[in-house]
């Protein structure tokens, strides 16, 4: 799994020195270029990356089938922000419509995504809420991993589905369409996880359930956990309570699920590297005057 775990990590190495970043916020007022993802996509060249602030508004423009088709790295701002004391009140994330991946190697991170179908191999979708997760037959060798899902998901080839939670009330997480693919560490709500007949030749380990159906040829499951604490309180709305709400023993989940192995689950949803949390600027300068300006950055790993 570390194999796999260092291949994909050379996937999302995107940039090149001369890749521009594009800012996209829909907030009156913003510095931005961009108020729609849309306009910034259509701006931006391969290896580029796109960055979306956090906003109490729904990002408009990216209907059902709007298709990606450019090697991008795409960043929201994380989830959760005012829970975790991150974000004012009204800035809780950025929201957007399905996404479509029709080029490989694209990154998508810290968005809340209604939804997102990826076409295209080695795509990366890492730290996102994630409301509808399908893979088409030719998205082999992609990444999945440390999400807050609510759907069925559709596999591919060569998947690794790692560090997720998933949450719903209905009977069933759907498992389907997975071969040789690694389904890891994931901590999953509800009442059932089955795996659909077409799931094939796939290591499901140190996953933590209720309870599991087993269908499919040639899979492997070792060292799952079964437990009846997690399907407490369980909800379909993406709501940070869910989370909250999820008290299992340490001595389970420093073994099983979301918050085990080498990339535990993070709350936050906040994409790895610097984060601004506060600007300090004066209102007004003399002219001549040089302002000084302090920018407060945290890190997260």
């Amino acid at each position: 799994m570390k194999k796999t775990l260092l291949v994909l990590a050379a996937i999302c190495m995107t940039m090149a020195a001369n890749a521009k970043i594009l800012r996209v916020s829909n907030v009156s007022g913003s510095s931005a270029s961009y108020t729609s993802i849309e306009d910034a996509h259509n701006a931006a060249s391969t290896g580029d990356t796109i960055m979306i602030d956090a906003s109490p508004d729904y990002y408009g423009g990216i209907y059902a089938d709007y298709q990606i088709t450019k090697r991008l790295v795409i960043i929201g701002p994380g989830y959760w922000l005012v829970r975790n004391g991150i974000m004012e009140e009204g800035a809780n994330w950025a929201r957007v419509n399905k996404l479509t991946i029709k080029t490989s190697g694209v990154v998508v991170k810290g968005l809340y995504l209604d939804g997102i179908e990826i076409l295209a191999p080695q795509v990366v979708v890492n730290r996102c809420i994630l409301g509808g997760l399908a893979f088409g037959d030719e998205a082999d060798n992609g990444a999945v991993t440390q999400c807050f899902i609510t759907s069925a998901v559709n596999g591919a080839n060569h998947i690794l589905l790692t560090n997720n939670i998933f949450t719903s009330t209905t009977i069933y997480t759907i498992i389907k369409d997975f071969n040789n693919s690694i389904i890891a560490y994931n901590t999953f709500r509800n009442k059932n996880v089955q795996f659909e007949n077409n799931v094939h030749n796939c290591t499901i380990e140190n996953n933590l359930w209720k309870a599991y159906t087993a269908n499919g040829t040639g899979n492997s499951f070792n060292n799952n956990y079964q437990t009846d604490i997690i399907n407490t309180q369980a909800t379909d709305k993406f709501n940070d309570t869910d989370y909250y709400n999820l008290e299992i023993p340490t001595e389970v989940t420093s073994l099983y699920g979301a918050f085990a192995g080498d990339s535990p689950y993070v709350i936050s949803g906040i994409p790895t590297g610097p984060y601004i949390i506060g600007i300090d600027a004066p209102s007004t300068v003399e002219v001549g005057s040089t302002p000084t300006v302090t920018i407060k950055v945290n890190i997260s790993k």
